[in-house]
């Protein structure tokens, strides 16, 4: 699994800073959470085909979160992209998106849905879910909780191998969970080859927010924090102003909740770099960082090593 941070900057776009994009890339399937201007743009520097996105969820109707969306869909329209795709979002997203299709008189020939969210809704494909949570911002706006279910333990090829086990259905029925007897009259069960469930990555994306407690619980023992940052501590009353997180605040959503590790996102185009950010929210929580555009952070099925890498 990956996480392709396409755009970090918040408010507006700038030389360095796209706007608000993320998405997560999975098993040839991407969840895109935000789309502010330009975010197709940096798909295609990604790499990643706006074909594989299958579900995105909109934090709140703030330009910078959502302009993207009216060309993307124009882009799979023009694509001819035959996949369903589902948005979800705050109540006024249907009207947005609607409007949007209706005065480009772009034709949607896939299968596309809107779904206004509210507290607790829940998706439930069979590879994920997301739970949603309102956030603390000057407009209705949520936070979002990615759950991946559990990964299947790891097969030890070299165990099969040493208990008379060969390649073929014998092993594929141990992967099912089920006890077999090889040719040499052994009973084999699935534990004596196949390591623990490892559990699924949890990802939490707070878009547009004050300090959250109730965000903190929601992301206990997350693997990864995606927070807002907009300010550093020097312009902490800008934050509570406009019901925004500095770096040190997210930090201590991250160092609550004890969460793997922290990313500092939607910085203030009054910063030249992120370094005070990175400074202040370390100081508190040290597995912080604020990434670039299109940094690329993977997360290690073990779980044990989080690399990030350009």
């Amino acid at each position: 699994m990956k996480v392709y941070f396409l755009g970090v900057g918040g408010g507006i776009p700038s030389q360095n800073r796209a706007s608000p994009a993320t998405a997560i890339y999975f098993r040839g399937k991407i969840l895109l959470f935000d789309c502010g201007e330009g975010t197709q743009i940096q798909l295609k520097r990604s790499g990643l085909s706006p074909q594989r996105i299958i579900d995105i969820f909109i934090s709140h109707l703030h330009g910078d979160h959502v302009l993207g969306l009216p060309g993307l869909l124009s882009t799979m329209a023009m694509l001819q992209r035959t996949k369903p795709l589902t948005i979800y979002g705050p109540p006024g997203i249907r009207s947005f998106i609607e409007t949007n299709l209706e005065l480009t008189h772009t034709q949607l020939e896939f299968d596309f849905a809107i779904k206004e969210v509210e507290k607790g809704t829940i998706t439930h494909p069979n590879q994920y879910r997301v739970e949603c949570l309102p956030a603390l911002h000057n407009i209705p706006a949520f936070s979002y909780i990615l759950r991946m279910t559990d990964i299947p333990g790891k097969f030890y090829v070299s165990k099969a191998r040493r208990l008379g086990i060969p390649s073929g259905p014998l092993r594929k029925r141990l992967q099912q969970g089920h006890t077999i007897t090889t040719a040499g009259g052994k009973r084999v069960k699935p534990s004596e080859v196949i390591g623990p469930i490892r559990k699924g990555p949890i990802i939490v994306y707070s878009g547009d927010t004050a300090p959250n407690p109730k965000l903190a619980t929601k992301a206990k023992n997350a693997t990864l924090l995606i927070h807002d940052a907009t300010f550093s501590e020097g312009h902490k009353d800008k934050a509570k102003e406009f019901l925004h997180s500095t770096a040190a605040q997210a930090a201590q959503i991250a160092s609550k909740a004890k969460v793997e590790q922290l990313a500092l996102i939607h910085i203030s185009p009054r910063y030249v770099s992120f370094e005070t950010h990175e400074k202040e929210a370390r100081e508190i929580f040290p597995n912080a960082f604020a990434p670039n555009d299109l940094d690329v952070l993977e997360l290690n099925p073990s779980r044990k090593f989080l690399a990030r890498s350009c």
